[in-house]
């Protein structure tokens, strides 16, 4: 235990040291844009400001001034048009024996609600949430673009040869572990103008030891949880205010 402690103590030591850009480049690579993204060519990295790969904000002055008169946010339906197949075979062949159950409409719903979650709870919000579009309204259009999820049972055995072969047992993450991908996109419900569009992906976080490992979206989630907190978070602040990224790493046991 007094280990694993002092493992935990040495990795959170070294990534201070360069915090931001150590973390990011422990992080997951981009994702290729799928076609629900508009003006692909104009996208770029943006984390002065937010903590999302790729970023894109209208550059017309009339369109965002009549997006900054608008006070309440609908949430649409995620779409999973463009949700790309599983890409590890070891989790492919999970999901043909029955032992994950791909649940993609399960999640798209979990995804929407996360996000509809930290509005509805934010004690200032700079949106308040909405249950349809209308003339006050700007609506968040979601799309699940990669989900693969975590191997529970591949992380059980590497669990085991832990014991049996040790550190070297880490290097079967790299058939293990999952990654969700997401796009989004802000318009004016009114117009249907584009003043605001993203798009990120995060893989399982590092960590000594998670029950989200054995749970094959439990990762996934916490993606969703934290996107949402970072999109919310970034509607009420100032333009020249950063909004911090996850950590690639985790300390928590659930």
């Amino acid at each position: 235990m007094k280990i694993l402690v002092f493992a935990a103590l040495v990795m959170l030591l070294t990534l201070s040291v360069s915090c931001r850009s150590t973390n990011q480049m422990l992080k997951a690579k981009p994702a290729k844009l799928s076609n629900f993204v508009e003006r692909p060519q104009e996208m770029r990295g943006f984390r002065e400001r937010v903590p999302f790969h790729y970023a894109w904000s209208s550059p017309y002055p009339d369109i965002r001034a009549k997006a900054a008169q608008k006070r309440q946010i609908y949430i649409a339906p995620v779409t999973l048009r463009y949700l790309r197949p599983v890409a590890k075979a070891l989790i492919r062949q999970e999901i043909e024996l029955g032992s994950i159950d791909r649940n993609e409409r399960g999640m798209a719903a979990r995804l929407r609600n996360e996000f509809a979650w930290v509005f509805a709870q934010s004690p200032r919000p700079r949106y308040i949430l909405a249950q349809r579009p209308g003339p006050d309204t700007v609506t968040l259009e979601l799309a699940l673009v990669e989900l693969n999820p975590t191997s529970p049972k591949g992380n059980a055995v590497k669990t085991g040869l832990k014991f049996v072969i040790g550190p070297f047992a880490g290097l079967g993450s790299y058939f293990t572990k999952g990654n969700v991908a997401i796009e989004g996109k802000v318009r004016n419900s009114q117009t249907g103008e584009l003043i605001f569009q993203f798009a990120d992906n995060e893989a399982d976080k590092m960590t000594l030891y998670t029950l989200r490992d054995f749970r094959a979206y439990g990762h996934a989630e916490e993606s969703f949880r934290e996107w949402a907190r970072q999109f919310e978070t970034f509607t009420r602040t100032p333009p020249g205010v950063r909004v911090e990224d996850s950590f690639s790493f985790t300390l928590d046991p659930r």
